[in-house]
């Protein structure tokens, strides 16, 4: 037998006689399919245990995933070829924890409150991987180094520096959080995920087969912040302008670091390439440069131009790579890194 633990919020307000109704009808089908376990619900949040067969249960969960009612569903535990049942005298035991007077109850209380607090809290800052890996019954501690063929794309606010040392505080994190609200979303909505974020920028990889979407997210990204410039009060926002290197290959993904702190990361020289053509971008003088491994994996159905603006021998290699970007209006930079820290100096000397 298999046990899982999940959390899920309410998708829209749900009474009491609703949630009764709810743990009615999960005893019902729990009792025709022999899994067992507790529902408890508190402040507009399901917290449920559900034990029995795999095939039974994983159906049973397939369910509540589909279930409008139920949504931002994540799965705690999942603990796998278990001997005894620990719930095995309840098809499904509802409890309504709001509104319970009893003294027991309200450490219980408490500790859900604060789980689900933590829990969303926690959903910000981990990477997605870990995350995915915890919602099919994986212990990441546990996971081994592997090699994977994958886009890495390297991405940095340009004159971000200059901006720290003259804007005030409230500037710099208007900067910053409209620069991540445009990238990440592009990112994840074009089935990349964000690996790293490094202070004014970040890392992110995607599978091999989707160089189209990578550079498409990435000439979203320029545009998405050129429309930023546009409409811009401050006189700081008018001037982010990002940078953008991809390159593609071979790369050992997996934890490395210390059981005093884990960090999950990708690593090896499609890498550094990556952060190395991103660096490039300012000599160039274009916003997004990617190199021949990952021009090699764009599709022939390509609505981009690809230019081929010349060569790059990075430090410590002895081969020059070929380096590429796309003939986009909004590519080419309208401003050199340079004249934005002179802008960014002067704005601060006449405030």
């Amino acid at each position: 037998m298999d046990r899982v633990t999940y959390i899920s919020k309410f998708s829209q307000g749900v009474t009491v006689k609703d949630i009764e109704e709810i743990g009615s009808k999960s005893e019902a089908n729990n009792a025709r399919d022999n899994l067992t376990g507790v529902l408890m619900c508190f402040k507009g949040v399901f917290y449920q245990i559900i034990e029995g067969t795999p095939t039974t249960l994983y159906k049973c969960l397939s369910r509540i995933k589909s279930d409008p009612r139920h949504e931002d569903i994540f799965i705690l535990d999942i603990e796998r070829n278990i001997e005894k049942r620990l719930y095995g005298e309840w098809r499904m035991k509802t409890v309504l924890l709001e509104g319970n007077t009893d003294p027991l109850v309200s450490p219980i209380r408490d500790l859900l409150g604060s789980l689900t607090n933590t829990h969303s809290k926690l959903k910000k800052y981990a990477p997605f991987e870990v995350l995915d890996g915890i919602q099919q019954g994986q212990n990441p501690l546990k996971w081994k180094m592997k090699r994977a063929e994958l886009i890495v794309l390297f991405s940095d606010l340009v004159g971000f520096s200059t901006l720290v040392e003259n804007a005030d505080i409230d500037d710099v994190q208007k900067v910053l959080d409209n620069y991540f609200e445009v990238s990440l979303a592009a990112i994840n909505n074009s089935g990349g995920t964000v690996s790293k974020l490094m202070g004014d920028g970040f890392m992110a990889y995607y599978p091999i087969d989707h160089a189209k979407s990578a550079l498409q997210a990435s000439v979203r990204i320029i545009n998405g912040l050129k429309k930023i410039r546009e409409k811009a009060v401050s006189p700081f926002e008018k001037l982010i302008y990002c940078s953008i290197g991809i390159s593609a290959g071979q790369v050992v993904k997996g934890n490395v670091g210390s059981m005093v702190k884990m960090d999950f990361t990708i690593l090896g020289d499609v890498v550094n390439s990556a952060s190395r053509l991103e660096s490039y971008t300012r000599t160039k003088k274009h916003s997004v440069i990617f190199d021949h491994r990952f021009k090699q994996c764009l599709p022939e159905d390509l609505r981009f131009e690809i230019l081929d603006i010349g060569k790059l021998k990075p430090k410590g290699k002895s081969q020059t790579l070929k380096i590429f970007t796309v003939s986009e209006p909004n590519i080419p930079f309208d401003k050199s890194p340079v004249e934005i820290a002179k802008i960014m100096r002067s704005i601060k000397s006449t405030q």
